[in-house]
């Protein structure tokens, strides 16, 4: 008789309630034999790529597929939840890198012309695929051209216009969109008991994954300081330098986060609409929404260059571009305020 406990780590790998049209339309693909030798998964990030590779890895290496799901019982499959399967290579940044090198990638095609331990299919899983440079994407490029039998790439890309185009070019694109929000919210609920599953889901973008990652660790708390941060700037309780001083997370969370609040602002100044933010971030909203349209625009457009750029692992003096943001954070509260300030001198002559 199988424990309750017996029967969790058997349990197959499957793909998110969202991800079921593509994941049937792959496992279809792989029963009929006409699997492409290299796929790109490509989508915001946390939208559950990451998990769909993993669920298709495990089906491609398993023994006795049921339903079109790895079995979760069999020798290939008590490997891959191991992670030891020998015809399974995982590639991605090395700690403290943003990119994967070419010594990884040799390392990959050397594995990919071999053939398989297990006498079955070999997956390679590449994650970011952004994250090749130049002469990664370059080497990986013959094993795209001239792959091996039995050998399948899952690419998995947060931003595919960041990928080398001849890679791109050699890959089925299969693409995953931010989930529907009631689809979203009805998965994340149960996962996030205490906590408000629509702040959440806001503050990762509508990405449900990535909303329940927000609890780990202190992200959520960094978020809320940024954001108190920034009401300081506004107010002219702290010098932009001083904060750009304390900033020390990640620079591509920062203008992702800033990035998010000014398009909020923008929205609510067109619709009206909240959004469902927290006491502290909200006023950075209403601040927002009172920016002059053109103004408003403009620093949005650069906080997506600057996202950009630090997607494609442009070396960027890390303390530069947060002065510089924080800088241009003040000089947008400025205008905030002129305008607020006018509006109200208006209201008050018609009184």
């Amino acid at each position: 008789m199988t424990t309750e406990t017996e029967a969790a780590s058997v349990r197959p790998s499957v793909a998110y309630s969202w991800q079921q049209a593509q994941w049937q339309r792959l496992a279809d693909l792989h029963r009929d034999r006409r699997l492409p030798h290299a796929l790109m998964l490509a989508g915001p990030a946390g939208t559950g790529k990451r998990h769909f590779a993993d669920c298709l890895a495990a089906l491609l290496l398993c023994l006795s597929p049921v339903n079109q799901v790895a079995c979760g019982r069999c020798k290939g499959c008590d490997l891959v939840r191991a992670g030891t399967h020998p015809d399974l290579l995982m590639l991605q940044p090395e700690e403290k890198s943003r990119v994967i090198k070419i010594s990884q990638v040799r390392e990959a095609t050397d594995f990919l012309a071999k053939t398989g331990q297990q006498g079955g299919r070999k997956v390679a899983l590449i994650q970011p695929a952004e994250a090749l440079n130049v002469n990664a994407a370059n080497a990986l490029l013959k094993s795209l051209e001239e792959p091996a039998g039995d050998t399948t790439l899952i690419l998995v890309s947060h931003a595919p216009s960041q990928v080398m185009a001849t890679i791109r070019s050699r890959c089925q694109l299969v693409d995953f969109p931010i989930p529907e929000t009631s689809v979203s919210l009805a998965w994340l609920a149960p996962l996030v008991t205490g906590h408000k599953p629509e702040y959440l889901l806001h503050c990762a973008g509508g990405a449900p994954v990535a909303a329940r990652d927000l609890l780990q660790g202190d992200v959520l708390e960094q978020r809320q300081e940024l954001a108190g941060w920034l009401q300081a700037i506004g107010q002219a309780r702290i010098s932009p330098l001083d904060v750009a001083a304390k900033l020390s997370g990640d620079p591509l969370q920062t203008v992702e986060w800033m990035l998010q609040w000014v398009q909020a602002g923008i929205r609510a100044a067109v619709t009206g609409v909240d959004e469902g933010l927290n006491e502290v971030e909200a006023p950075l909203l209403e601040a927002l929404a009172a920016v002059p349209e053109q103004i408003g625009f403009r620093f949005m457009d650069k906080l997506m260059q600057l996202k950009r750029q630090l997607l494609s692992n442009v070396a960027l003096n890390k303390q530069l571009l947060q002065e510089e943001l924080m800088l241009d954070w003040q000089a947008l509260m400025k205008q905030s305020a002129l305008l607020q300030q006018s509006r109200q001198q208006m209201v008050n002559g018609l009184l």
